[in-house]
């Protein structure tokens, strides 16, 4: 599989605007530290496109039908492309946690037809595994952990840590090809529903091969100096998440 990571941000995106935090003016500088709220899709090896979180409008990135989309929670920085995706031309499934569910998504749905999705549970679409996974949030949050063909991906935001059984389920299946960690926060920020970077990346070794970092707001490093910072205290078993990346698995 192929995991295209479209939105690496925060809810406010970098550069926040009119922020001139050093964070959002580096971003002003080099486009490649801008990023977009969080967005990703996964394309199996049948090269079909499956849809994690619609944090942007995503029809100038990903402009092809998808097999479905899924929700890790309906924050609206994870859901603002669903109010221009629900009228495209064809019906798709939405995968959602219960809790929080915006109204309008579900009372007008267009040609989205939503569906709850629980801890735990499972959906197999063209050649992927996706099973949902409980995480630490303020609102009912699902994590994913996406297999194909004997290899796993765990998705893994937006989350302070992990509840007890995540970390059991996802322990049997260690070592997993790939971990995406909520870092939303700089080294030694300490929040009661995200991660640090620090804590993100010692979440992601003690489950996969290699670590990327995403869910980033402009409260953290600059990217330059995080990238920096992750890169010496890691080496390449932890990466940051950027707006365009892409991970072959």
């Amino acid at each position: 599989m192929l995991v295209y990571f479209i939105g690496t941000g925060g809810s406010e995106g970098i550069p926040a605007h009119l922020c001139t935090c050093s964070t959002c003016n580096e971003a002003r500088k080099f486009g490649f530290a801008q990023r977009k709220p969080s967005t990703l899709a996964v394309i199996t090896d049948n090269r079909k496109a499956v849809l994690f979180d619609v944090g942007t409008d995503i029809r100038d990135f990903l402009n092809v039908p998808l097999e479905a989309i899924f929700l890790t929670h309906w924050h609206h920085d994870h859901i603002y492309g669903l109010y221009k995706l629900r009228w495209m031309a064809r019906k798709t499934v939405l995968y959602a946690p219960e809790g929080s569910a915006d109204a309008l998504i579900l009372q007008d749905p267009k040609n989205l037809r939503p569906r709850t999705l629980r801890p735990f549970e499972t959906v197999e679409l063209d050649t992927l595994r996706i099973t949902a996974l409980k995480l630490n949030h303020g609102v009912e949050t699902l994590g994913y952990l996406i297999e194909e063909d004997g290899k796993g991906v765990a998705l893994l935001y937006d989350t302070k840590g992990l509840p007890e059984e995540t970390w059991e389920f996802l322990e049997e299946r260690a070592p997993l090809r790939l971990a995406i960690v909520d870092a939303t926060y700089p080294p030694g920020f300490d929040d009661p529903y995200h991660n640090n970077v620090d804590e993100a990346a010692e979440l992601g070794l003690r489950l996969a091969e290699r670590t990327v970092l995403s869910h980033i707001s402009h409260k953290n490093l600059p990217f330059l100096e995080l990238t920096d910072y992750v890169r010496k205290r890691w080496g390449n078993k932890v990466l940051v998440a950027y707006d365009g990346m892409v991970f072959y698995v």
